[in-house]
Order: structure tokens, then sequence, then C-alpha cells
């Protein structure tokens, strides 16, 4: 009986660490923005919308976030200020892209 609470015990542990989901984080400034052609800028924006897209789907309702939910709480507030913090980059990247983009006349 006791290795069964045992095994129990680790496996909601186990959910418990695997409650947390992180996002991607993107650079501000990379080395080489100077040197981008306008269109390299316009497929830095696209590729910023998918990276924005991507921590909007991890804030929805996922399996990690109802577990976190359910079992471990900090997972999921962990969750959506990791969220929020990938969200900030990709804001301050647009901004930095869109100065590269404006001083460049595209």
């Amino acid at each position: 009986m006791k290795n069964k609470y045992s095994v129990l015990s680790f496996i909601i542990m186990l959910m418990g660490l695997s409650a947390c989901s992180t996002s991607p984080k993107v650079s501000i400034v990379q080395a080489g923005d100077q040197r981008l052609s306008c269109n390299q800028l316009g497929q830095e924006f696209q590729r910023l919308d998918e990276a924005a897209e991507s921590v909007r789907d991890k804030k929805g309702v996922t399996g990690t976030n109802v577990a976190a939910a359910l079992f471990w709480v900090p997972g999921l507030a962990y969750t959506y200020y990791d969220a929020g913090q990938a969200e900030e980059a990709i804001q301050q990247r647009r901004a930095h892209i869109t100065r590269l983009y404006n001083n460049k006349n595209c």
C-alpha cells in the first residue's frame, strides 16, 4: 500500500512540474539588424506576428494550463507571467524593426 502512495505522489509531483509552460523569447536587437533589406524587414514583421500568435496560444485553454489550474496554480501563474514577458519582448522588437523600416524609407 505504501508503494502505491509513493507512485501516486511521484505522478502528482511530475504533473506539477510539467504544469509550467514557457514561451519562446525574441532578442529585441539582433546582430545584423542594420543590414536588413526592406524585404527582410517585412519578413521579420511576419516572424514576429507568428511568435505573438504562439504566445497567445500558450495563454489559452491548453492541456498544460488546465493541469496547472487543477494541480499547481503557481505553474499557471508562471505560464501567464512568462507569456507576458514574451509579448513585451515581441512589442519592443517590433518597435525596433519599425524604426529601421522607417529610417530606410521602405
